[in-house]
């Protein structure tokens, strides 16, 4: 890589879109026929972000004749640019869901080395059977008379990558500290400082991930080493407190993958440091990567088209909403309403509807960036028909 792209002997400081804008097309040529479908049709959107290919308006200023345009955005969940709004609207409907006077725990499911391999080439499957078998060792678990004799309500979030983008498949649940009585009449409270036994989660874990794989995907199992059913899987418990800032942390991998859109250097030589926390040590490091490396890493986080990285479990799950309501009864904490039982059993003053407009503007016009004048809507766009694999020219 020419050390002018990386402007002059110092480093370059860019976001990872603008990375990915730069170096994209030298990646699609180099790789782009061996790409997995779903992984184009991702990375076109995301090229295309905030381009004329996906349409606009153009403004323009009646005092000083100055013009804008404003390009739409791609809004898929992948988009380094877009999902910011989103993200905060989820964080603030969960704070709402989770705020329970109870100790909150979080639980995080991991899987060994070799099957993780498999999971990456049968993301669909293996991301469902993940969900699946840890949501029922927790709740089996939980029910047993010896630990709570109690059904669980559990927020649990799909997390694919590590510190360094490196494929680590594994699951986050933030569970309220007690459960649901089986026969729904009380609350049981677990321990403010533990909440099931680790080990014989992990081993309940193992079991159900592997009766899921013989029932669903059996051709798998001659494919896997015999070891990894015999070993102790991984599966970590901490206390969580009131669970909000565990919420908040979770809710950074809800609507971006990986990456975000943080800053990056690239440097004279053509590589780019990723920055990044030791997980260890706690230290701020940075690796030096091959721009192509660094997108492949990127890429390989890409999630199956309509796949739920968050979900919703036990009394928690929007069809138990009588349960979950039961719950928060015996809590003393107040019912989660639809929007039409708001308008009928809240005052106005409490109403979280108060104040707000349905007629207010999404995204208001632009100001000059000249005259500070408001501009006006001159024309707009609708987005052109792009092709999978959109030809775009090399960066300069």
């Amino acid at each position: 890589m020419p050390a002018n792209l990386a402007g002059g002997s110092g480093p370059e400081r860019l976001s990872f879109h603008q990375l990915l804008t730069r170096f994209g097309p030298q990646y699609l040529e180099q790789f782009g026929s061996a790409m997995p479908r779903r992984q184009l049709e991702v990375f076109s959107h995301i090229l295309s972000c905030r381009t004329p290919a996906l349409g606009g308006e153009l403004f323009g200023c009646p005092d000083c004749a100055h013009y804008h345009y404003r390009y739409h955005s791609c809004n898929d969940r992948h988009c380094p640019l877009c999902g910011a709004t989103d993200a905060e609207e989820w964080l603030e409907r969960q704070r709402q869901r989770l705020l329970l006077p109870v100790p909150y725990f979080l639980v995080t499911f991991t899987v060994p080395d070799p099957l993780r391999s498999w999971i990456r080439s049968h993301p669909e499957l293996g991301y469902g059977i993940l969900f699946d078998a840890s949501a029922q060792a927790l709740q089996d678990l939980a029910a047993h008379p010896k630990r709570l004799g109690a059904q669980l309500g559990m927020l649990g979030i799909l997390h694919t990558w590590s510190r360094t983008l490196i494929y680590h498949p594994h699951l986050h649940y933030l569970i309220p500290g007690g459960g649901l009585s089986l026969d729904q009449r009380q609350w049981i409270p677990s321990s403010t400082k533990f909440l099931l036994p680790f080990r014989p989660l992990a081993q309940h874990f193992r079991t159900l991930f592997r009766e899921q794989l013989e029932k669903r995907a059996p051709e798998a199992l001659p494919e896997l080493p015999k070891k990894i059913w015999q070993q102790l899987w991984v599966v970590d418990t901490q206390a969580a407190g009131s669970g909000q800032n565990a919420l908040a942390y979770l809710a950074r991998y809800v609507f971006k993958t990986a990456t975000g859109n943080r800053p990056l250097e690239l440097l004279p030589s053509g590589k780019v440091l990723w920055p990044y926390r030791d997980s260890n040590t706690g230290q701020s490091k940075s690796i030096p990567l091959e721009p192509t490396e660094l997108i492949r890493r990127f890429l390989q986080h890409v999630l199956p088209k309509g796949l739920r990285r968050v979900r919703l479990f036990g009394w928690l799950h929007p069809a138990a909403k009588v349960r979950g309501n039961r719950v928060r009864a015996l809590l003393q904490a107040a019912p989660i309403l639809t929007p039409d039982e708001q308008k009928t059993w809240l005052t106005p003053e409490n109403s979280p509807l108060e104040g707000s407009s349905s007629d207010a503007p999404l995204c208001p016009a632009p100001l000059c960036p000249h005259c500070g004048q408001a501009m006006v809507l001159v024309g707009s766009w609708r987005p052109a028909r792009r092709p999978l694999l959109p030809t775009l020219p090399r960066p300069p």
